[in-house]
């Protein structure tokens, strides 16, 4: 087998990322000497920092970084040289007869899992019975009954180290550590895939840890994942089938709606995020109002995705499944984001599900809220009535 030309490899590695991650569909705004916003392979808000001079990325969420070759697996989950191929145009049939993706490639992801799997077993069940307490405290402080089915996927423990980029030391570091819900994240075939892991601080109203970068002070992300989330699922509940299934961003979501509707039946599954959920988009469109500053101060209208998918796209979540088991998709939108971009999103899941020939509805929440807050609020609402008739 040959080797991948250098080359080839080199003039992939020396593409400018600024252009590569906007073409992917990021929006970022420049923060000082960096450009920041939400991570075009798996969403967030700010969890994505890209540096120009640098020609490098960081995904806080996944720990993926590096040069545009990196960027383009992170964001498509291809291999090595598929990456390569579509960075730089280069006929992929040939590069599929050399030796760098698959063996590298596959090692590479295997050992990722490995880690993420023994995260995940290093933790305890949920269960008070076994030992569980704080996923159960933590679901108290945000008014979500604590389950009352098995729910295997959730694990917790009372320390999880949290290991963020260091720019001053170049390489990764601890800067927390502490209690933490974990989330076994199962691909198509049900097959473990990834962890998803949120910081948990029980003396905090909404029950997340609060975690700064020591070196600038900034907030991160509490929820990360470890291993692979592409395509991924969290499986809160198998429902009686057939049933309706429910699909949300994340945990708290889901069982809040599920907690906010009384419904005791249905399939309950987190798609980790909503890019996930959606899949890739067809085409860019210009946001209404949102614009994007470069370094010399020009303004550009922000480009999110339309509503239409990528047929092409077919690493996203996917809605199998016969019209015997799963009656009816039900999609859940948060409205305590930006309208616009989030109801593209949603369209595009909407018409990825609707592929199979079942009903699919797009549930929003109140104005202003995500499913959570509207619990919440009505949690709180009914403490008052009860005082009052007290």
């Amino acid at each position: 087998m040959t080797q991948l030309p250098s080359e080839v490899v080199s003039a992939a590695h020396d593409l400018p990322i600024l252009s590569i991650a906007r073409e992917m569909g990021a929006s970022l705004r420049r923060k000082g000497s960096e450009w920041n916003g939400p991570c075009p392979g798996c969403g967030g808000t700010d969890r994505f920092w890209l540096n120009e001079d640098k020609n490098t990325f960081l995904c806080r969420m996944s720990g993926a970084a590096g040069d545009p070759i990196n960027l383009a697996r992170h964001v498509h989950g291809i291999g090595f040289a598929d990456a390569v191929a579509m960075l730089t145009g280069v006929d992929r049939s040939h590069l599929h007869k050399m030796q760098t993706p698959a063996a590298e490639d596959n090692k590479y992801r295997e050992k990722a899992r490995q880690r993420a799997w023994k995260i995940w077993r290093d933790g305890r069940s949920i269960d008070h019975r076994q030992g569980g307490y704080l996923v159960a405290a933590y679901l108290a402080l945000r008014s979500i009954p604590f389950p009352q089915w098995t729910v295997p996927a959730l694990r917790e423990i009372d320390q999880l180290a949290y290991w963020e980029w260091s720019k001053e030391d170049q390489a990764f570091r601890i800067v927390h550590t502490g209690p933490a819900m974990m989330a076994a994240i199962v691909g198509p075939d049900g097959h473990f895939i990834g962890v998803h892991r949120t910081w948990l601080d029980l003396q905090r109203p909404n029950g997340k840890a609060l975690i700064s970068d020591p070196e600038t002070g900034e907030v991160l992300d509490v929820k990360k994942v470890m291993g692979s989330q592409r395509g991924g699922r969290i499986i809160l509940r198998k429902g009686d089938r057939p049933c309706p299934r429910i699909t949300g961003e994340g945990i708290e979501t889901v069982l809040s709606f599920a907690a906010f509707h009384g419904d005791q039946r249905s399939t309950l599954q987190a798609g980790i995020n909503l890019d996930n959920i959606a899949g890739k988009a067809a085409s860019q469109i210009p946001h209404p109002s949102k614009q994007n500053v470069d370094r010399l101060g020009r303004k550009r209208r922000l480009m999110i995705g339309s509503s239409e998918p990528d047929a092409q796209d077919t690493a996203c979540l996917a809605f199998n499944g016969d019209l015997s088991s799963v009656t009816e998709e039900l999609l859940l939108g948060d409205a305590d984001s930006d309208r616009f971009t989030t109801q593209a999103a949603m369209l595009r899941a909407k018409a990825r599900a609707e592929r199979d020939g079942r009903p699919v509805s797009i549930r929003w929440a109140p104005d202003g809220l995500d499913w959570n807050d509207a619990l919440r609020a009505r949690a709180v609402k009914q403490a008052k009535r009860s005082e009052v008739a007290a």
